[in-house]
């Protein structure tokens, strides 16, 4: 009996993060969420994008693991 060992998919390298185009995009939708209602569903969804983007930016006690931050506790 012939086993055979499966090959992990090779991951493509992760895409880099453009700290000049974050810092372009949070001030996009920071302004988009100044023109919209603060209570309007729009607004909630800018906001929340804002917080994703921001969580994006690199920190200088965060350890990048493959598609992970890690920061020291």
């Amino acid at each position: 009996m012939t086993t055979t060992k499966s090959r992990l998919p090779v991951s493509p390298a992760l895409p880099a993060i453009d700290a000049s185009e974050l810092r372009w995009a949070a001030t996009e939708v920071a302004t988009l969420i100044r023109q919209a209602s603060p209570d309007s569903v729009v607004a909630t969804v800018l906001q929340q994008t804002l917080r994703e983007l921001n969580s994006l930016k690199p920190s200088a006690d965060a350890t990048v693991v493959g598609p992970f931050r890690l920061k020291a506790a």
